[in-house]
């Protein structure tokens, strides 16, 4: 964090500069926000699909397969929890002048984790609609719940704890080849 220097025209720089990243802070906490929501709904869904596997004609596998994916969606809501505590968290100590690079390392190692969540809800969202053979209220619940887990990974869970810039998302690392791809054009 910079600190108000010898002349006036610093101290205003490093004000707005500030402001300028508790503000980026910010709104990345309330795509957080979205995502712990849209993990709500991940999960909602798959209590529909356990429903209509207990509901159904005749007996499913599928159970096993739902809970893993409604555990996927209950860990992804913790994790996006998590991220906004640590958001909110890094944004005051920020304000404050204090020392952040615990909490980046933290949220860092869950952005990573959630990776490894959604695809154990995204596999077990397929076996289960697999074992009822693609068809039914099991496989329709449990597709549909793919969506909002694999939307709160992509708002909610990716955006770790940094001072400057997006995430390291693919669509992130795609700007940058095309960015640099531009500038390879023009430098010709």
């Amino acid at each position: 964090m910079a600190q108000a220097g010898g002349g006036r025209g610093g101290a205003g720089r490093a004000t707005t500069e500030l402001e300028a990243q508790v503000a980026g802070a910010q709104r990345r906490s309330l795509f957080v926000s979205l995502g712990t929501l849209l993990s709500t709904a991940a999960l909602v869904l798959g209590l529909l699909a356990l429903s209509a596997a207990y509901t159904g004609a005749s007996d499913t596998t599928s159970v096993p397969w739902i809970v893993t994916l409604m555990a996927a969606a209950a860990a992804m809501g913790l994790l996006c929890v998590v991220q906004l505590r640590l958001w909110n968290l890094s944004w005051r100590r920020w304000l404050e002048g204090v020392a952040t690079e615990r909490v980046e390392r933290i949220s860092w190692v869950l952005h990573v984790v959630s990776y490894a969540v959604v695809v154990v809800g995204i596999l077990a969202g397929i076996a289960a609609s697999h074992d009822v053979g693609f068809a039914g209220g099991v496989s329709n619940w449990a597709t549909l719940a793919l969506v909002p887990l694999i939307a709160a990974q992509v708002l909610g869970a990716v955006n770790f704890v940094r001072r400057d810039g997006p995430p390291g998302t693919i669509p992130t690392h795609l700007r940058r080849l095309f960015a640099r791809i531009e500038r390879a054009r023009h430098e010709d």
